[in-house]
């Protein structure tokens, strides 16, 4: 490639490419914060020793609070990539889908378990059951959500790499083993960290906006947990990246997805130094919140790029052209964009409608 992607493809592609990218970040921003606040949650229930007549830890209390529409919404916004997904690479998506059988459809009946999962967790009774109950209760609802992200990067790897579905299928395997699978699903495990604890800062400096700076509950743990992630992140990314083929890697580090690679590299850098003055900061500022949240936005937009790349590459991206200018033939998205701007500024609606309840209630 010898453009910086998606640019020299035909329209319709980078019109779903953009589409789909721009959908995937969403989802991401939900699903990290419930892949993050379910593993917080269990540590917690593991580690922190305390009383059932004692009242858990604010930040404890605003995930349990919470969980239940933050996985609401992560499977709301990921009906849209799922969509685009399916445009853009069906082949791929739908054969690793079928040779993962079972064990794909398995992520229905575990999502729904864990769904139920979170909502026992916000019971108060729940929380005053002894440890034996507890401490179970909190790795199995974890150990739903990292099954399901271990089976979405299963699916991902295997569909990248048409070379291994004969052998896949001839040996009636429903594990796909590749030596990617596991850095892949630490850099978005690690990753999760850092998304899950910029939101719960910015619901936590909500809460606190009007204590005393001593009261101020949650900015040590959440500065720790983002700076823990982001060195996890960075190192299990070079690893992840010595794992794939070389001439990906070529690919990625050619003028393709070097602008990318810098601007998710630039967006690690602004949220670890606006993680490290959050730490310093005698409690959460705004300003500080602000930038984590750029560099964020910047980080999950490069890597989401860098990602598409590669995949890209492997599957022989420019002869899935002509199957995007016919879909783009079907019609259709003028009604998902109307829908979708429609659906926007009935979630802003809700949004302000609950936040002036809550200050009339104050």
């Amino acid at each position: 490639m010898d453009t910086v992607f998606p640019f020299g493809l035909p329209g319709p592609t980078v019109l779903y490419l953009v589409l789909y990218l721009a959908t995937l970040v969403i989802h991401v921003l939900f699903m990290n914060y419930v892949l993050a606040g379910t593993g917080y949650l269990a540590a917690i229930s593991l580690f922190e020793k305390r009383l059932p007549e004692q009242e858990s830890g604010l930040v404890a209390r605003t995930l349990r609070e919470w969980l239940p529409f933050m996985l609401s919404a992560a499977i709301t916004a990921g009906i849209a990539p799922l969509l685009f997904v399916q445009i853009l690479y069906k082949k791929s998506f739908y054969t690793a889908n079928l040779l993962l059988f079972h064990r794909w459809m398995a992520i229905l009946p575990v999502l729904i378990v864990a769904f139920y999962l979170l909502y026992l967790w916000k019971a108060k009774r729940v929380l005053a059951w002894p440890r034996l109950v507890t401490v179970p209760l909190g790795i199995v609802t974890f150990g739903c959500f990292a099954f399901i992200a271990w089976s979405w990067t299963e699916n991902h790897v295997l569909s990248v790499n048409p070379g291994a579905w004969t052998a896949h299928y001839a040996a009636g395997n429903m594990i796909y083993r590749n030596r990617e699978v596991l850095p892949r699903l630490a850099v978005w495990f690690s990753g999760a960290f850092p998304t899950m604890a910029l939101l719960l800062s910015w619901q936590l400096w909500y809460l606190q906006r009007d204590v005393p700076d001593q009261e101020v509950q949650g900015r040590q743990r959440m500065s720790l947990l983002a700076l823990g992630g982001l060195c996890i992140a960075a190192l299990s990314t070079a690893l992840y990246v010595a794992s794939v083929p070389s001439e990906i890697r070529d690919v990625i580090f050619s003028r393709a997805g070097i602008v990318y690679l810098f601007l998710a590299g630039c967006g690690w850098g602004v949220q670890f130094a606006s993680w490290v003055q959050m730490k310093r900061a005698g409690r959460f500022e705004r300003i500080w919140l602000t930038t984590a949240s750029v560099g964020l936005l910047m980080t999950l937009c490069g890597t989401a790029v860098v990602r598409e790349i590669a995949r890209w590459v492997r599957l022989n991206g420019n002869e899935l052209s002509a199957w995007h200018e016919e879909a783009s033939q079907v019609g259709g998205l003028p009604l998902f964009l109307i829908f979708f701007v429609i659906n926007i500024g009935l979630i802003s609606y809700c949004i302000v409608r609950v936040r002036r309840g809550l200050v009339t209630e104050s």
